[in-house]
């Protein structure tokens, strides 16, 4: 009890000074604990993102749909129970679009002093991007050919996976599917 009474007199003996930083140092704790809220610019983003097919995690709509359709699939198998299926991709494909090839000739004349003249003639071939109008009246570029997601691995949880046979029967199915070396596929049991 005379160590409280000890530091109640220490207080009482500070300088105007060293309450403010005391002060000070409260605000900033205080300030540090409490928790941040992302405002819209985060809801901005994540509209963004859904709008163009994209989750938070970079997901593209094509590979849910692997994902769901894997699922689907691979619950089927004798053994296998319940499946959960993460597809991981490098990039989220390519849209090829068909091009034109412009060719722009140039002619330039020159003219000599003794009135004799010469020309050459310049081309210059330049690819240009073919435009299809959308339902809204609006041009966009005329894809030839979508190419598929570029997948690195992926990961299945499968109730029935403590099974040898199982596992072994899910990673040769993934690997015909995708093309996957087996090392790219890890199958684990699911709780």
């Amino acid at each position: 009890m005379n160590k409280i009474y000890q530091w109640l007199e220490k207080l009482k003996n500070m300088r105007r000074d060293q309450w403010i930083v005391l002060l000070l140092a409260g605000v900033l704790i205080l300030v540090i604990s409490l928790p941040v809220e992302t405002g819209t610019d985060a809801d901005g983003k994540a509209a963004a993102q859904e709008k163009a097919g994209v989750d938070m995690s970079g997901e593209t709509e094509d590979v849910r749909d692997m994902e769901q359709r894997l699922e689907n699939i691979l619950s089927e198998l004798d053994g296998a129970g319940q499946v959960r299926v993460m597809i991981y991709c490098r990039d989220s494909g390519e849209r090829i679009v068909e091009k034109d090839t412009a060719t722009v000739r140039r002619v330039t004349q020159e003219d000599g002093g003794d009135g004799a003249g010469s020309s050459t003639t310049e081309e210059e071939e330049r690819p240009e991007t073919v435009y299809g109008t959308d339902g809204s009246g609006g041009e966009t570029p005329y894809v030839t050919r979508e190419l598929s997601p570029q997948i690195e691995g992926v990961l299945v949880l499968a109730q029935g996976a403590d099974s040898s046979l199982v596992k072994k029967d899910i990673t040769d199915a993934v690997m015909a599917l995708f093309g996957l070396e087996a090392h790219k596929i890890k199958v684990m049991k699911m709780n």
